[in-house]
This record gives C-alpha cells, sequence and structure tokens, in this order.
C-alpha cells in the first residue's frame, strides 16, 4: 500500500478507536453494541492496510498514535468488564445469597422472566 493512502487509513482507524472509547467512557449495552462494530471495522481495515518497507516517519508517528488508541481502548474495556463482573457478582449474592466458602451462590440463568409457584 502506498505511504498515502496507508496514512489515511491510519488515520481513519485512528478516528475509529477514538470513537470506540467515547463509547466506552459510559459502557451501556447499547454503547457496547456501537462499540464492538466500530472496533470491527477498524480491525478489518487495518488488516487491509500493510506497510511497505521504508515508510515515511510520519506513517510511523501515525502508527504510535493508533497503538496508544487501541492500548486506552484496552483499558476501557477492561474497566467495563470489571464492573460489569463485580455488578454480577453482586446480583448474585443479594438473589442468591453466599456459599459456605462465601462466595455468592450461582443463580441460574436460563431465562430473563422467572416465574415460582
Amino acid at each position: 500500500m502506498a505511504a498515502p493512502d496507508l496514512m489515511e487509513a491510519l488515520v481513519t482507524t485512528r478516528s475509529d478507536v477514538d470513537r470506540a472509547c467515547e463509547l466506552l467512557v459510559s459502557p451501556s449495552p447499547g454503547s457496547l453494541d456501537r462499540c464492538s462494530r466500530v472496533l470491527e471495522a477498524a480491525v478489518h481495515r487495518l488488516a487491509e492496510s500493510q506497510p511497505q518497507p521504508g515508510a515515511p516517519k510520519a506513517v510511523l508517528g501515525e502508527a504510535y498514535r493508533l497503538r496508544a488508541a487501541v492500548r486506552r481502548a484496552a483499558s476501557l474495556l477492561e474497566g467495563a468488564n470489571g464492573f460489569h463482573l463485580n455488578w454480577s457478582r453482586l446480583r448474585d449474592a443479594m438473589t442468591g445469597g453466599y456459599t459456605g466458602r462465601g462466595d455468592p451462590a450461582p443463580v441460574p440463568r436460563g431465562s430473563r422472566i422467572s416465574i415460582r409457584g
């Protein structure tokens, strides 16, 4: 891929990753779904962008900025995952109590509606 085309692909990919980061700041189910689609498009674009040996330093600089954006997105995703895991543990403890070892009891997740007679 020629340097100008590669530069454009890297800038667009970084823009997508930055947009995904904005969605991850408030990780609601809807924003996580949109984030997933944005990151998937960024991955496909990046896979199609192969640098040639001897690419200009500006391209290398943009690649470093993209790497920093990807690291930020990874950190935000890890934070969202930790939040939801902790919330799930709290929900399990509130609805199922605790096991003999002090861990939240597992709660069956067969359906969204549970009716007890």
